[in-house]
């Protein structure tokens, strides 16, 4: 009996330290859900479990239609703790559903921010801007001298049925930079010119990508000549790529603005609030240094990606943060 009550007590006492356990490592788990690419991501993850050793913290990478649809779908139940590289219209999206989903950070310093980006301040404080993202266009001139062609230089010279099957462009239907691309020519030259531009533009378009990155690898490898991509990702690839160039239109560069926090309820643990704050107020700025360097804080590190433009013409975006425009918009999109 006596030999049956000691097995009894040491496996009670083993079901207690596990399950104790199971709870500790819950409760050190962060999860991020995220739109950003696969270097920043792996950055990211490498300096914060430099930072904190003693938590998991998870990435989960998604599509940008595919991080909207999974937050609107969870809510305060979700999985996720923050999220990083929201589209900003997006996280409109998603508080016109719920405005109470995400966490307000008015105790947050907002004065670092540039007042180019500080559009929506005077509305809410529920998401911080983590980034902005100019567009550009990525070209393999070596694939274009193959056929004889010059480099084109401007939005129009993108039309010119030279070009026909040698470009490619993510799907504003899927990809945030789709999109900008998409409202940026939209808001240049007006709605009835800005469709009539993708209707000539489309016979040039080998492919529409769901991701926003697609275009300017396929055009690394040789698949197109011409892609159109993050400002940041296109100078990065013609850096490390022999035969590659990156076009800056004079008329100016379409942008996007994306978003971090978190959901609602989750701040109240401190493994969430101490990677948020981290995030905040010590890791966004080098991460913007390193792979996005378009100016959103009011002392902006210097660009780390060597060739960076100094500076460039911003195109003023129409609807930037209004979602009945931006769905308005795609509902129009014929491709």
């Amino acid at each position: 009996m006596k030999k049956f009550v000691s097995i009894l007590l040491v496996l009670c006492c083993a079901m207690f330290i596990f399950v104790t356990s199971a709870f500790a490592a819950e409760d050190s788990r962060v999860v991020i859900y995220t739109a950003a690419e696969d270097e920043r991501i792996a950055f990211l993850q490498d300096e914060l479990d430099q930072q904190f050793p003693d938590y998991e913290i998870v990435f989960q990478s998604l599509g940008t239609g595919q991080l909207l649809s999974k937050l609107q779908a969870e809510g305060t139940n979700s999985d996720c703790d923050i999220f990083y590289d929201l589209e900003v219209v997006n996280a409109e999206i998603i508080l016109n559903a719920n405005p109470d989903l995400f966490v307000d950070l008015s105790d947050y310093d907002f004065s670092v921010y540039d007042s180019s980006v500080t559009g929506y301040t005077d509305r809410h404080h529920q998401y911080a801007v983590n980034g902005k993202t100019a567009g550009a266009f990525l070209v393999n001139t070596k694939m274009l001298e193959e056929e004889g062609l010059p480099i084109p230089v401007s939005y129009e010279d993108m039309l010119k049925p030279e070009y026909e099957e040698l470009v490619s462009m993510p799907s504003p239907l899927s990809s945030g930079t789709g999109y900008s691309y998409y409202n940026g020519m939209v808001t240049l030259l007006g709605e009835d010119e800005g469709l009539a531009y993708f209707d000539t533009l489309n016979p040039n378009i080998k492919e529409y990508t769901t991701s926003g990155s697609a275009p300017a690898k396929a055009a690394v490898r040789g698949d197109v000549a011409i892609a159109y991509g993050l400002l940041w990702q296109c100078v990065q690839y013609a850096n490390e790529n022999e035969g590659m160039t990156v076009v800056v239109p004079d008329q100016g560069l379409a942008f996007d603005l994306f978003t971090m926090g978190m959901i609602s309820g989750h701040e109240t643990r401190e493994p969430v609030k101490a990677v948020f704050d981290y995030l905040y107020n010590e890791l966004n700025k080098p991460q913007c240094a390193k792979f996005n360097p378009d100016k959103i804080y009011v002392d902006m590190p210097a660009a780390e990606i060597p060739n960076y433009p100094a500076a460039y013409e911003e195109i003023t975006m129409n609807g930037l943060f209004d979602f009945e425009y931006k769905q308005n918009l795609l509902d129009m999109w014929m491709y």
